[in-house]
């Protein structure tokens, strides 16, 4: 099994699909990332709902027979899978715009918030309550069986992170002027500023480098 926590560079093309890059920190942040250079109009990595599958797969959400009966439910019914596709990527979308804000410590528009609302009323309508060790306890009724049920489960992390006043705090847009990843900082100064020091930073340390040598 490939440990997808290894990979850099912003993913890697193989000839078993892309394999993504997780570096946000969080599954919302991961979702947001898998488009790159947005700001050029984007490099997408979620093209169609196999891609949306393989993403959920690396990230840990799935297991081989929920793999399975999604890859049967979008094949018996392309239409369907096409519009959960999409709704996906609308999903991803909000993400980025919810994280940007909270990045800017700026506060989010009414729009964006109805539409989380209108996220929060499926959630919730996917949930039941159980008895637990200590008291009642959430309960998420859907494992996966159904083709929206990949976003569900992303929204539903999403709505947890941002309603979250220290994960809202900790919420960074990488500092590199041509990349717009998103990322948690975890670090214990909270002054982490790269989405990937292995490529955002490092690049912006050889361009210092070039312009102290070079005096450019």
């Amino acid at each position: 099994m490939i440990d997808t926590r290894a990979i850099r560079y912003r993913g890697q093309d193989t000839p078993d699909g892309f394999l993504f890059e997780l570096s946000g920190g969080a599954l919302p942040l991961e979702f947001a990332n898998t488009i790159s250079e947005r700001s050029k109009g984007g490099r997408e990595r979620l093209p169609d709902y196999g891609a949306l599958i393989r993403w959920t797969t690396q990230a840990g959400m799935l297991t081989e027979q929920q793999v399975a009966k999604l890859e049967a439910a979008s094949s018996e019914n392309p239409g369907e899978a096409g519009r959960a596709h999409q709704e996906a990527i609308d999903l991803r979308e909000l993400i980025f715009e919810s994280a940007k804000a909270a990045a800017g410590r700026s506060p989010l528009a009414e729009r964006v918030v109805g539409r989380w609302n209108a996220w929060l009323e499926r959630v919730q309508s996917s949930r039941r309550l159980a008895a637990g060790h200590q008291g009642l306890e959430w309960q998420d009724t859907s494992d996966f069986e159904t083709l929206d049920s990949i976003s569900l489960a992303v929204a539903r992390a999403s709505i947890e992170l941002f309603v979250d006043g220290d994960k809202r705090a900790r919420t960074r847009i990488c500092a590199a002027a041509d990349c717009d990843w998103v990322f948690l900082d975890n670090s214990r100064r909270m002054n982490r500023i790269w989405c990937d020091m292995t490529v955002c930073g490092n690049r912006a340390k050889a361009t210092r480098h070039y312009r102290r040598k070079t005096g450019k």
